[in-house]
């Protein structure tokens, strides 16, 4: 009986993450159609900036934050041990931000955010089947491949009016 109990609790955490990331992906649809906005009135490059540095501030304030209720204190001796690959993430992040910005009128916001997500897909099983970055290997098998071909022709049928 507590053995059930346990897995309905997993269960329902599970639930709640996958609640989460779907409100996540909800709002991340939103982000581009207004970052594009603002580069109606400032440009693309520009309402990036904008957008990182919005972005980077309430993020100084979380850790702030976060640092005063916890009394933990910041390690900064760990940052030096870190592979520099991993500051590669803020790169990519601001090149994401910046390409979406930028397309987001062309392709509109269906037409990007179905792009992004089968290329997010297709490089994820690229990282799973050779491991990369430290990711378990996970074989790129036929029913893998044959989701991303149905990932590729649906972002067609979006695209294509």
């Amino acid at each position: 009986m507590l053995q059930l109990n346990i897995t309905r609790l997993k269960v329902k955490v599970m639930l709640v993450f996958f609640f989460l990331a779907l409100g996540i992906g909800a709002i991340w649809a939103l982000q581009p159609v207004i970052n594009a906005g603002l580069a109606r009135s400032t440009g693309p490059l520009m309402a990036s900036t904008i957008s990182f540095l919005i972005g980077a501030l309430l993020l100084i304030i979380s850790v702030v934050i976060t640092q005063w209720l916890t009394k933990d204190p910041l390690d900064f001796a760990a940052l030096s041990q870190v592979n520099p690959v991993y500051y590669m993430g803020g790169a990519i992040g601001a090149a994401v931000v910046l390409g979406m910005t930028t397309i987001i009128p062309k392709l509109g916001a269906g037409g990007v955010l179905s792009a992004a997500i089968t290329g997010q897909l297709i490089m994820a099983a690229i990282i799973d089947h050779f491991g990369l970055l430290g990711a378990p290997r996970i074989a790129l098998n036929s029913l893998r491949l044959i989701g991303i071909i149905l990932l590729l022709i649906g972002v067609n049928l979006v695209i294509y009016k």
